[in-house]
C-alpha cells in the first residue's frame, strides 16, 4: 500500500463538509509525505556506513568531503559543531569494553581522550569519521555538547 493510501485510510476525512483551505492543506500534507518517503527522508540516516554516526557529524563529514573534492576551504555547516584544525569534539558510546574503544579511537587520531562510564570523549579528526564508523567497538557517536552553569547549551 502506498504512503498516500495509508494516510487516506488512517485519517478519515469528509471532503464534502471541509473548507477549501482544509482540502489544500490536507493534499499538501499527503504529497509532502509521499515525496519525503521517495527521496529518503528521515529513513536516510538509518542505513549505510555512517548509521552509527549522529546526523550533525554526518553533515560535518559530508561538508569536509565536499571541500576536499572541490579544493574549497572546509567550514562546519553547523555553528553548534565547531571544527578547529580539522578536529571535532565527540562523545562515543562503547558497544562493549570502553578501554578497547578508547584505544581504537586514539589509533585513528583521537586527542585529549577522556573516559566516563561507557563514553569516550575527545577531539577527533573529521577526516577519520568514516573509519570510526566501521569500528565494532563503538555503538554510537555524536558531537559533544557543552553546558553552561545555568543549564543552557553553549554548543554540541
Amino acid at each position: 500500500m502506498s504512503l498516500f493510501r495509508s494516510v487516506l485510510v488512517a485519517v478519515p476525512f469528509n471532503f464534502r463538509s471541509a473548507r477549501p483551505s482544509s482540502l489544500i492543506l490536507s493534499l499538501a500534507l499527503m504529497v509532502s509525505l509521499t515525496l519525503l518517503r521517495s527521496i529518503g527522508g528521515p529513513d536516510a540516516a538509518t542505513s549505510g556506513p555512517l548509521v552509527k554516526v549522529a546526523p550533525e557529524l554526518q553533515a560535518v563529514y559530508d561538508a569536509y568531503r565536499a571541500a576536499q573534492a572541490t579544493g574549497a576551504p572546509f567550514v562546519s555547516p553547523d555553528p553548534l559543531v565547531p571544527v578547529a584544525e580539522g578536529l571535532v569534539t565527540i562523545d562515543a558510546v562503547a558497544s562493549g569494553d570502553v578501554d578497547r574503544l578508547k584505544d581504537d579511537l586514539v589509533a585513528l587520531g583521537l586527542q585529549q581522550a577522556a573516559v566516563a562510564g561507557r563514553i569516550v570523549s575527545g577531539r577527533f579528526p573529521v577526516a577519520a569519521i568514516a573509519a570510526m564508523a566501521a569500528l565494532p567497538s563503538f555503538k554510537f557517536v555524536r558531537a559533544a555538547m557543552s553546558m553552561r552553569q545555568d543549564g543552557g547549551s553553549l554548543n554540541r
